[in-house]
C-alpha cells in the first residue's frame, strides 16, 4: 500500500470524522465516494482509514476471517519459489503467474485467482516485499568511550598531481567510466574512525596506488596515539571493520591480537553494522572536503593538518556558526562529542604502546605449545626477562597432550594468548596471564555488548515466514546451512521441482496454416538448380527405357517442352509417365503438370 500524501492524509482523516458522525448505512457511500476522489478501491481506503487515523468500523469480523482453501504448504512453496528467484541486486524475476504454472506442473493446487494469492501472500508475508524488510535491526550499545571503534577506508574526491591538488568530478568519473580514475596512479584515501560511545570522528589521509597493511598500520597509530591539542586516544576493545584485504592480513589481525582488541568483521553487504564509520566517512566528504575547492591544499601533509584542525573543531563544537553537538533520543540536551568522550575513565583508557613496540608484534609469529599433564605451558613473553608458566586450567577445548598457539599481548602483565582449534575446526581465544585467573573489563547490562553477548529482537512475522520457505526449499538444512547452499548455488527443493521440463510436453493445436507472400531476390541470389540434360539425349535415355519410340505428337511437344534441356531430376519421372498404359481419349499428362495429346 502506497503512502499517501500529507493533503491526503488529512483528506483521510476528515472522512474519519465524518464517518463518525454519519448515520447507519451512509458510511460506505462516503468511502466510494473518497475513492473516487483519491484513485483508489474502497478496500484501499478502508485501509488507510486504519493505517492513518486509527479509525475502524467497529463491525465484528467474520468467524472465517483470515482462512482460505488454500494450503498452508501451497502458499510457503509458491513464497519460497519466488524468494529463491531473486537476483543479487535484489531484483524479482519470478512472479505468481509463472510461479503458480510451474508449482501446478508439479502437484500443487491453488483454486483461487492469482489476485487473491497475492493478497494470501502478503497477509502472511510471504510474499518478496516482506521478505526484503525481513531482517530488523537489532541496536548496538557501547558501555563507554573507546569500548568499540569503527573504521571505514574510501577513495577520496581529492587527489594530487605534480603538486597541484584535483577534486573528482562527476563529468570525469562517473560510475561507468572508471577507466578515467585508473589512469591516476597514486590516489588520495580517506580513512576514517568513529568511536561508538562519544560519536567523535577522526579522519586521516594517505596517498597510495591502494589500500594496504601499511596505510591501515599508519592509521591506527595516528587514530588511537596521543596528538598534540587532542584529547581523543587509546586503544579500543572491540574493533568493527569490514572484509577488506588489508583489514585481514595477518600482520593487521596480529597486531590487534596483541593488542587485545577484539576484531569483528560485519556480514558482507551489510555496511549498516558499522553505520557510524559510514556515516563519519559522509560527515568529512561534506564538511570538511568540501571547503577545499575554495582553499586548495598542495599535498597529502597539509590535507591531513587542515582534517586534524577541522576534526577537532568539529567534536568540540567550535566550527564558527556551526552547531556539531551529537544528539540522541537518549541525551537531554546536545552534548559536544569530545564532552561525551572525556567520560572514559582510567581503566576503560588503555594507552597505545610505542609505535616501535607494535611494529615489532606486526612483525611477530605465533607460537606452539604442548599442554602439560597439569593443564599448563611455559612462553616467554617478549616483556619478559625469563620463560614463565601459565595455567589453562578450566578453559574449555584444552586438554592434557593437545596443542596450543601461543602469542605474547602487549597490554597485562606479560599475558599470553592462547588459541585451540574446537571440535568443528571453529578457533577458541583466551587470554592468559601468568598463573593468574584472569576476568574480562567491563560490567554485565541488560542491554548487548558488543562481542561479549548477544541478543536479538523477538522474531517478526516476516522471519517467521522466512524460515518456513527456507525448509520448505531446503528441507533438512539447518539456518547456516542454507546461507550455505545459497552461496553455492545450490538447486533449491532438491531440485525436484520441473519448472519447465513439463512445457515440452504440451500439445499444441493444429492452426492453420496463413498464406504468405514470396519476396523477389536477385537472380544471382538464387540457389542453383539441377543439372540440364539436353533434350536429345534425355530422349533417348527414355525410349530406351520404355522400349519404344516416341509417336510423332509425343516427340514435338517434347522436343518443345525441353527446348532449354531437360532438369536431371525429372528424367526418371516422365519415363514412368510414358510407361503407363495411356487411357482412351485421355492425353498423356508430361512431367511438369502437362498433357501429351
Amino acid at each position: 500500500m502506497a503512502a499517501l500524501s500529507p493533503e491526503a492524509c488529512d483528506y483521510v482523516r476528515q472522512l474519519a470524522r465524518r464517518l463518525d458522525d454519519a448515520g447507519h448505512g451512509s458510511g460506505t457511500a462516503m468511502v466510494r465516494e473518497a475513492g473516487e476522489f483519491l484513485g483508489l478501491s474502497v478496500q484501499t481506503v478502508y485501509r488507510h482509514l486504519k493505517a492513518v487515523a486509527g479509525w475502524s468500523s467497529g463491525r465484528k469480523a467474520r468467524s472465517d476471517k483470515g482462512s482460505t482453501s488454500v494450503s498452508a504448504e501451497a502458499l510457503v512453496t509458491l513464497g519460497a519459489a519466488q524468494r529463491e528467484a531473486i537476483r543479487a541486486n535484489g531484483k524479482q524475476t519470478l512472479f505468481t503467474t509463472t510461479a503458480r504454472g510451474i508449482l501446478e506442473q508439479n502437484g500443487l493446487s491453488f483454486g483461487v485467482s492469482n489476485g487473491q494469492l497475492n493478497k494470501l501472500m502478503r497477509d502472511r508475508k510471504l510474499n518478496v516485499a516482506a521478505q526484503r524488510v525481513a531482517d530488523p535491526v537489532q541496536a548496538l550499545r557501547a558501555p563507554h568511550p573507546n569500548h568499540t571503534h569503527e573504521i571505514d577506508p574510501s577513495l577520496c574526491l581529492v587527489y594530487y598531481l605534480k603538486g597541484r591538488q584535483y577534486i573528482i568530478r562527476d563529468d570525469e568519473f562517473y560510475k561507468n567510466k572508471l577507466e578515467g580514475l585508473a589512469k591516476v596512479k597514486f590516489k588520495c584515501y580517506r580513512y576514517v574512525a568513529y568511536d561508538r560511545a562519544s560519536a567523535c570522528v577522526v579522519p586521516w589521509y594517505t596517498e597510495a596506488a591502494g589500500e594496504d597493511q601499511h596505510n591501515l598500520f599508519k592509521f591506527l597509530m595516528f587514530a588511537w596515539g596521543q596528538q598534540q591539542g587532542r584529547p581523543l586516544h587509546g586503544v579500543p576493545s572491540h574493533l568493527l571493520w569490514d572484509k577488506g584485504s588489508a583489514n585481514q592480513s595477518a600482520a593487521v589481525r596480529s597486531l590487534l591480537d596483541a593488542l587485545g582488541v577484539n576484531h569483528i568483521t560485519h556480514e558482507a553487504g551489510n555496511a549498516r553494522a558499522k553505520g557510524g564509520a559510514e556515516n563519519g566517512n559522509n560527515i568529512v566528504e561534506t564538511q570538511f572536503e568540501s571547503r577545499l575547492r575554495f582553499q586548495p591544499v598542495e599535498n597529502v601533509e597539509q590535507l591531513n593538518a587542515a582534517s586534524f584542525a577541522w576534526a577537532n573543531a568539529y567534536n568540540a563544537n567550535l566550527i564558527p556558526g556551526q552547531d556539531t553537538r551529537l544528539r540522541r533520543p537518549g541525551l537531554a540536551a546536545p552534548v559536544a562529542r569530545y564532552d561525551l568522550w572525556q567520560l572514559i575513565t582510567a581503566e576503560q583508557l588503555r594507552v597505545l604502546p610505542p609505535v616501535e613496540v607494535c611494529q615489532t608484534f606486526m612483525r611477530s609469529k605465533e607460537e606452539e605449545r604442548q599442554v602439560k599433564p597439569d593443564l599448563s605451558i611455559t612462553f616467554r613473553h617478549p616483556a619478559a626477562e625469563r620463560t614463565l608458566p601459565y595455567s589453562l586450567r578450566g578453559f574449555d577445548g584444552i586438554n592434557v597432550g593437545d596443542t596450543v598457539t601461543v602469542r605474547g599481548l602487549i597490554f597485562g602483565d606479560c599475558a599470553i594468548q592462547v588459541q585451540v582449534l574446537r571440535y568443528d575446526g571453529e578457533p577458541l581465544l583466551y587470554r592468559v596471564e601468568p598463573n593468574i585467573e584472569f576476568d574480562a573489563f567491563g560490567q554485565r547490562t541488560d542491554a548487548a555488548e558488543i562481542g561479549a553477548e548477544y541478543k536479538r529482537t523477538a522474531k517478526t512475522e516476516a522471519e517467521h515466514a522466512a524460515t518456513a520457505m527456507d525448509e520448505a526449499a531446503y528441507p533438512g538444512m539447518t539456518a547456516d546451512e542454507v546461507k550455505a547452499a545459497r552461496a553455492k548455488r545450490a538447486t533449491p527443493f532438491e531440485g525436484k521441482l520441473d519448472s519447465h521440463g513439463y512445457l515440452q510436453d504440451v500439445a499444441m493445436p493444429a492452426y492453420l496454416p496463413r498464406q504468405g507472400s514470396a519476396i523477389d531476390t536477385p537472380a544471382h541470389a538464387a540457389p542453383a538448380g539441377p543439372e540440364l540434360i539436353d533434350a536429345v539425349t534425355a530422349m533417348l535415355r527414355i525410349v530406351s527405357a520404355i522400349g519404344r519410340n516416341l509417336s510423332a505428337e509425343e516427340n514435338a511437344f517434347f522436343m518443345k517442352r525441353y527446348s532449354d534441356g531437360v532438369p536431371e531430376d525429372q528424367v526418371a519421372a516422365l519415363i514412368a509417365q510414358y510407361q503407363a498404359p495411356a487411357v482412351a481419349d485421355e492425353p498423356i499428362r508430361a512431367a511438369g503438370g502437362l498433357r501429351v495429346v
